[in-house]
């Protein structure tokens, strides 16, 4: 998925614009029940599972470092996948 396709899921579950895909998902006006939602999504579509640790981290509070954790996820779920 590109960052456009992950700008529309994110717009699609908050009910907001983005703009920016950098730009702080609280700036665009996403609340914490839209925010757990958005995660709640996300871990579905792509089959990852999200460290609410990691969202702790303001540079993946936005769309474009959302996607980049679940690259990091997908990444590191098939290495571990090919490990076995």
């Amino acid at each position: 998925m590109d960052q456009s396709q992950f700008d529309q899921l994110v717009e699609e579950i908050c009910a907001v614009q983005v703009t920016d895909s950098e730009m702080p998902l609280v700036d665009l006006g996403v609340d914490s029940l839209h925010t757990v939602a958005l995660v709640m999504a996300v871990e579905d579509r792509f089959a990852v599972e999200l460290d609410p640790d990691a969202l702790a981290d303001l540079s993946l509070t936005s769309s474009a470092g959302l996607l980049r954790l679940v690259h990091e996820q997908l990444a590191t779920g098939a290495n571990a996948s090919a490990g076995s």
